[in-house]
């Protein structure tokens, strides 16, 4: 009996699946993190330590996020790799 790709994915691997999904929310709270610290940015262009803090701040933040989406694209990569495999030695 076939599978279909829905099912392999299913049974595949649901642990990824969570983990796709908590690394997608820490994107978007990252995404939303670093919007709030480019308007503090704006506004404490007038202090120039706080602006430097921000600076640093925005700067670590953004890493993470680089990180995070990076590592994303390596689990959904990873995943297609073991689907594709798992359909052609079905």
């Amino acid at each position: 009996m076939e599978r279909s790709g829905k099912q392999v994915t299913r049974d595949a691997e649901p642990n990824d699946v969570e983990l796709l999904g908590e690394i997608d929310r820490l994107i978007v709270t990252a995404e939303a993190r670093i919007e709030r610290q480019c308007e503090y940015l704006r506004s404490a262009a007038s202090d120039f330590g706080g602006g430097i803090k921000a600076i640093a701040d925005l700067d670590t933040m953004t890493s993470a996020l680089v990180a995070l989406k990076k590592q994303r694209a390596q689990i959904v990569r990873w995943d297609r790799e073991h689907i594709i495999a798992a359909l052609g030695c079905g």
